[in-house]
């Protein structure tokens, strides 16, 4: 006869803490990323974006005035500028999805005043420590992703020291051409 007790605890380890970590695919719909790679990432499908229609642009200039080849370029333009929207629907909803949010919440994008505070809440707040409800915690950053995320703030300093000098600078111009 078996003298184990039935009403005794069972001896299964029930530590259910998760310390898994993933390397986050850039294309994906699923998973999670964290604040510095939603930057990188969406600093990099903008500069991917712009590339890619400055050669097309290129492309389009040297055919001439041909009107063929301005349909083509309209329709090349439709084609990049939803892939760019689909990508960074996808960006989102993964950032979304490391605050433990669903991706649903990124139609609140879309609604005025909320998209400046969905901005600030996707940018500025840290993602859930360890696993979640969208699965594990990605991997550290890599020197690629962080260098990416920093040109965020270098392009807005950037911008703006250029507007600063070239503002004044051109209503200078303007007022010397009104005067002549």
């Amino acid at each position: 006869m078996n003298d184990a007790n039935p009403y005794t605890a069972p001896d299964a380890s029930l530590d259910n803490e998760q310390n898994d970590l993933y390397q986050p695919k850039i294309i994906s719909f699923s998973g999670r990323i964290g604040r510095l790679r939603y930057l990188a990432y969406g600093v990099g499908n903008y500069l991917l974006f712009m590339a890619v229609m400055i050669a097309v642009a290129g492309i389009s200039m040297v055919a001439g005035g041909d009107s063929t080849m301005s349909v083509v370029f309209v329709g090349a333009m439709g084609i990049l500028y939803i892939a760019m929207i689909v990508l960074s629907v996808m960006f989102a909803k993964r950032r979304l999805n490391d605050l433990n949010r669903s991706g649903w919440w990124f139609l609140l994008f879309i609604v005025p005043l909320v998209n400046f505070v969905m901005a600030i809440y996707v940018i500025f707040f840290p993602g859930t420590e360890g696993s979640n409800n969208f699965g594990p915690a990605p991997v550290n950053n890599s020197t690629g992703v962080k260098i990416l995320a920093w040109m965020v703030p270098v392009i807005f300093v950037g911008f703006g020291i250029m507007a600063a000098i070239a503002i004044p600078a051109y209503q200078d111009y303007v007022m010397r051409a009104a005067g002549s």
